[in-house]
């Protein structure tokens, strides 16, 4: 029997359908990493010390969190009212200067974190017990998205002028908003999210509050990195104007090659519990690298590093999660990291005087990781091993 039954679409539209959505996810993973690579011009143009900077970041992830909270049981609503939201801001964004900037900023991210929540919800429903590679899958179609974005974005990073960027965002966004709004419909789950319909044990609860905290943690090690990567870099070698994007985009590289990899029957043949501990202990040692780097090359080597252990990280979890709790309140949660990581980084890098200072944060939060995932997968093999007692 599949995991769950749906009320479906003709199945002629279903492989269309997945080619645009995973289009459209990758264009949301260039928006989500807009700001981070736009940041230097930005802070210059706006005069913004690292903290300011760090809470526009933060702006963005929370509304991200927001919007991921916002998008419910109707995914196709969802995708709607994300994309028009997103057409909405990037607009704003062409005119827009501090503070108005700020807000369109967080309806950025509100239009992304829903827009990104019920396409992950909406091909998960039909994924049944292929879920893990088919997120994979979609996180892929992501980091290409995201891994092209430095690359794509050094002509405005030479120019200093990113309105016309925003003005290409807002068109490539209506025409997946047209595509949805004429293709897609609503697809409702007529079976419990949990398999055998038994209600968690006190440690399955446990399991799945670790594996939240896990992917908060997750996210947050990868929107700190993205996020601070292009400054850091350029910092480091401030001569060259776009030469800070490159070390984002040896980052996203990484995440993109490690998800294609695991996308593949690699991932069922070592087991998702056993990539999960070997990615985690390599992105805490990348982080210590990229601290330790003090120059552009190193870090280039350092980030594409990272980002190859992060990469397969955020999926593997969130396959685990969906599992047992198929929601936006997920999503919103393991959100949290991504708004208050950035944050924190660009805090301690103003109260420090240092950037490197700064990214303790999101090496704190890979040193926890390890021990969290202890915990989580240990919990979650117990209330498995009970359920099917």
């Amino acid at each position: 029997m599949p995991e769950a039954s749906v009320m479906n679409r003709p199945s002629t539209l279903r492989s269309p359908s997945y080619v645009v959505l995973s289009l459209a996810f990758s264009l949301t993973g260039a928006g989500t990493v807009m700001l981070g690579i736009l940041l230097p011009i930005l802070s210059r143009r706006w005069q913004l010390q690292d903290g300011a900077a760090g809470f526009l970041l933060f702006l963005q992830f929370a509304g991200s969190s927001l919007g991921a909270i916002l998008t419910g049981k109707h995914r196709v609503r969802a995708l709607r009212l994300g994309y028009g939201i997103l057409i909405l801001s990037a607009g704003v964004l062409v005119f827009a200067a501090p503070p108005l900037a700020f807000a369109a900023f967080f309806f950025w991210g509100l239009g992304l974190g829903m827009a990104m929540t019920a396409t992950s919800l909406y091909v998960s429903d039909r994924a049944g017990d292929r879920r893990a590679a088919i997120l994979e899958r979609l996180n892929f179609a992501w980091s290409a998205g995201a891994m092209a974005a430095p690359i794509l974005f050094l002509h405005f990073l030479e120019t200093r002028n990113p309105q016309p960027l925003y003005w290409i965002f807002g068109a490539l966004f209506l025409l997946v908003a047209a595509w949805v709004l004429l293709c897609e419909r609503e697809q409702f789950l007529l079976s419990p999210a949990h398999p055998d319909g038994a209600s968690p044990t006190h440690a399955g609860h446990f399991a799945i509050l670790s594996l939240v905290i896990l992917a908060m943690f997750a996210v947050g090690v990868e929107t700190s990195l993205s996020g601070w990567l292009t400054t850091y870099s350029h910092r480091a070698d401030p001569r060259a104007a776009t030469g800070g994007a490159v070390a984002t985009a040896c980052f996203l590289t990484g995440m993109l090659l490690s998800r294609l990899i695991f996308s593949t029957r690699l991932l069922a043949m070592l087991g998702r519990s056993r990539v999960l501990t070997m990615t985690l202990s390599a992105t805490a040692a990348s982080v210590i690298l990229l601290i330790a780097a003090h120059h552009g090359a190193a870090i280039d080597a350092a980030a594409a590093i990272g980002g190859i252990s992060i990469g397969p990280v955020y999926p593997l979890l969130l396959s685990f999660l969906l599992e047992h709790a198929p929601s936006g309140w997920v999503f919103a949660v393991a959100g949290l990291g991504s708004a208050v990581f950035p944050w924190t980084t660009g805090v301690l890098s103003e109260r420090f005087g240092s950037l490197r200072m700064g990214l303790i944060a999101p090496l704190l939060a890979a040193a926890a990781m390890i021990v969290l995932r202890v915990v989580a997968i240990e919990n979650r093999q117990r209330e498995a091993a009970l359920s099917r007692t």
